[in-house]
């Protein structure tokens, strides 16, 4: 049976090329060159994906979650569109999915796997996991326990660095935060506030009283209304999330602040608004529907036995440079 391995010897590129080529990866740029070479040495060794692999067997998974993961588009795209990722390779494959969002005392049998999306206390996910007669269980999120379950994510530091890189590369130093209270069982230094702080400590310029943190979703307003009665403003922001900034943009727009005039701004998500907004968005894309895609595949390798070991999944981000940011004197 071929391997990636193989394909990449063939048309001469790395295995990390193939598997993203071939998993069609949309945050991964390739020449179409490079890509019909693969493309044709996966063809000519006759390769087959997990899910091909094993596409005439009947597979039944549940999704599990809690129903707030999609309470409506604009706060929760980034959920809708994992979500899309898993509901379009489980329709392309026939593979049975079982929706799951009442965490009672229920338990669900004849289960070959499942999938836990969305971000959890560690008892939530306990929770969960205890109705479920499975031990073959993938998060798309954050994960307790590596040693235990498979994950699918992305890298937050990496994500966020990009941001504030390239912010600081048009000049701002000055760079204050607004994002939510994130989940209590959240290690400290994966935060994005936290995250966000000791990168833009290594500034002098940078003010740790100008990072605003409020309850998700609930309370944008009132922490940009917070950050414009302080004596004054910074000459950008980082927003924690997309939806976030989207509201920002739109309290800003009420009250004919022009961005980035003002200051600039870069978000974080990738949500499919960012590009409609005004201006559009500079945000960090992550490659959502991708990470429910690579979901299932994992979940199908741990199932038919491939590996014993768990498999902790990081999804790569890309920075989309759109117009809401300005260079200022370096």
């Amino acid at each position: 049976m071929a391997t990636i391995k193989d394909i990449a010897k063939l048309a001469e590129v790395s295995t990390t090329t193939v598997s993203r080529v071939l998993n069609n990866d949309p945050a991964f740029s390739v020449s179409e060159q490079t890509r019909n070479k693969v493309l044709a040495a996966a063809k000519q060794l006759e390769y087959k994906t997990v899910v091909e692999r094993y596409n005439k067997k009947y597979y039944r998974f549940a999704l599990v979650y809690k129903p707030d993961i999609f309470h409506n588009h604009l706060d929760n795209d980034f959920h809708f569109s994992i979500r899309n990722g898993i509901d379009k390779i489980c329709a392309q494959h026939e593979i049975d999915l079982i929706n799951i969002f009442n965490t009672s005392s229920s338990s669900f049998e004849n289960l070959h796997g499942a999938i836990i999306q969305g971000n959890y206390t560690n008892q939530e996910i306990e929770d969960m996991v205890s109705m479920l007669r499975t031990e073959h269980i993938i998060i798309i999120g954050r994960c307790p326990d590596d040693n235990k379950y498979d994950s699918v994510w992305f890298d937050t530091k990496r994500a966020i660095h990009s941001a504030l890189k390239y912010l600081t590369s048009l000049g701002h130093r000055d760079i204050g935060y607004i994002g939510g209270i994130e989940n209590v069982d959240l290690e400290m230094e994966n935060r994005r506030d936290q995250i966000f702080i000791q990168y833009m400590s290594r500034y002098p310029e940078f003010n740790s009283s100008q990072v605003y943190i409020g309850e998700p979703l609930k309370s944008d307003h009132d922490l940009i209304e917070r950050a414009f009665q302080d004596k004054s403003l910074p000459s950008a922001f980082f927003i924690a999330n997309d939806p976030i900034a989207i509201k920002v943009l739109d309290y800003l727009k009420e009250r004919h602040i022009q961005i980035p005039e003002t200051f600039s701004m870069v978000s974080l998500d990738g949500h499919q608004m960012t590009n409609y907004t005004s201006p559009p968005l500079t945000t960090v894309q992550v490659p959502t529907e991708y990470m429910g895609k690579v979901a299932i595949q994992t979940l199908i390798e741990k199932v038919e036995g491939e590996r014993e070991l768990t498999q902790k999944v990081l999804v790569p981000t890309e920075l989309e440079i759109r117009k809401s940011c300005k260079i200022i004197s370096l």
